[in-house]
């Protein structure tokens, strides 16, 4: 250990410590190396309140450390008395926050956990089940960067749960087994007391197979960035949490490198702001790139936009004059922001998925019928607008229809104008739709427009 990190007694290190064999084997291993190589060690453990053992567990941990010589930080996550979705998620984003600000107070330079062989296994298997990129197939890294300042390492990475069992034994190291590997509510536990077991029977070495798949794959994903990266630099740009590509220049390469730009592109996205992104908005952004439409807008989670224009296209975070001014075409099932207020959607009936967070906006709906290939355009109004207003046919200018309903002027401005792609007004947003898209017909697909906007407080 001393020879791949090191560790010197100048060293000062983090171990982040449950109380389960693991740690309890990881703390063991530091504690005995050799005093005048040995690192300053400073241990953290996480009450994460999900069991009723988890007080008791906290209690051993502190007096291990105790026993042992060593300074403990204890970390007490509140949300778990509560918290009903994302738990294992939230839990790990709790838990590396918390590492962090152990690290910060006590001036040490790297993190150790101890992650073994079976948790990377597993965690190349849940990838591939949950249909992740195939980056993330190279599982657990035996080290990656903490923030800009820290390290995460590794060291039990090459060892299997059998294996460090069996040394705790054999040196008498006391844990506790956590009840919660035992229910079958985690993915990960299902991987481990059925998939896992089910594929072993079919190839007995397929721990093995898995972990060499996962090295091929992080050894091929290098290889890739190498030989990408002088494309990569001379097509993204990022400054002010804004991120530009020129889809131009990428145009010109094959689908393969456009896609694999793209991802490298969102990847850097998701490390900088841990947006969820994956295949959708990959496929999403080259469907940009392909379309002949010069301004396009796209949607990424928690309010980020993708935006198209006649020479680039950016990511960003949507601010309140993001898309104000610009003309928005939307394609089937895709999303967008009009304002910090406002949001539109074009839907195939049955396929509407609306954004998490917005699901508290209010909400309005037009349906109408169009054919298999369609698109909308979105703009503000402008002078001369006329739409259908009655089955006659008959049509009324948009500024007369304002007049005539006594519309106050601050709500004219909140207005949209939805186009179909033949240039025909269906719906005056919000206040009514189009006399074109109320008729139905029965050949040709149906289409909801969702509009969720939030009122004035």
């Amino acid at each position: 250990m001393k020879a791949d990190y090191h560790l010197t007694p100048d060293t000062r290190i983090v171990v982040g410590v449950s109380g389960g064999v693991d740690s309890m084997v990881l703390l063991h291993l530091l504690c005995q190396l050799p005093e005048n190589m040995r690192p300053t060690i400073h241990v953290a453990h996480i009450n994460h309140q999900l069991r009723k053992e988890s007080l008791e567990e906290q209690e051993f941990v502190a007096q291990y450390s105790k026993e042992c010589g060593l300074p403990i930080y204890i970390g007490v996550w509140d949300s778990g008395l509560t918290i009903k979705k994302n738990v294992e998620q939230e839990a790990r984003e709790f838990r590396y926050h918390f590492f962090e600000d152990v690290m910060q107070e006590t001036n040490s330079q790297m993190l150790l956990t101890a992650h073994h062989k079976d948790d990377h296994i597993e965690t190349v298997l849940m990838r591939l089940i949950q249909g992740n990129q195939l980056k993330t197939l190279s599982g657990i890294a035996t080290s990656r960067a903490l923030g800009n300042k820290y390290q995460v390492m590794r060291p039990l990475l090459s060892f299997s749960k059998k294996e460090l069992y069996v040394y705790a034994a054999n040196e008498n190291i006391p844990y506790y087994e956590d009840g919660s590997n035992f229910s079958d509510d985690y993915l990960r536990n299902r991987i481990r007391h059925y998939v896992r077991p089910m594929l072993e029977n079919e190839n007995p070495n397929i721990g093995e197979s898995i972990v060499r798949l996962a090295k091929e794959v992080n050894q091929q994903a290098v290889v890739i960035e190498s030989l990408l990266k002088p494309l990569i630099d001379t097509l993204i740009t990022y400054q002010n949490n804004t991120w530009h590509l020129d889809y131009l220049s990428l145009k010109r390469h094959n689908l393969a490198i456009q896609s694999e730009v793209i991802r490298y592109l969102l990847t850097d996205v998701q490390e900088k702001t841990k947006l969820s992104v994956g295949y959708e908005h990959v496929n999403q952004i080259v469907g940009m790139i392909q379309n002949d439409k010069p301004n396009l807008t796209g949607q990424l989670p928690n309010n980020w936009l993708i935006e198209k224009t006649y020479d680039s296209i950016t990511v960003s975070k949507k601010s309140h004059n993001t898309v104000k001014h610009q003309k928005i075409y939307l394609e089937k099932n895709q999303g967008a922001f009009l304002s910090d207020t406002q949001w539109l959607g074009m839907f195939e009936v049955g396929k509407e998925t609306l954004p998490e967070e917005l699901k508290s906006w209010q909400y309005k709906e037009m349906i109408y019928t169009c054919g298999k290939n369609h698109s909308i355009r979105v703009r503000k109004r402008e002078a001369g607008d006329r739409f259908v207003y009655n089955r006659k046919g008959q049509t009324k200018k948009v500024s007369r229809y304002f007049i005539d309903e006594k519309i106050p002027i601050k709500l004219r401005d909140l207005s949209w104008l939805v186009f179909d792609e033949k240039g025909c007004l269906l719906w005056l947003l919000p206040f009514r739709e189009s006399y074109l898209s109320i008729e139905y017909e029965t050949d040709k697909i149906q289409y909801k427009l969702v509009y969720l906007y939030q009122e004035d407080e």
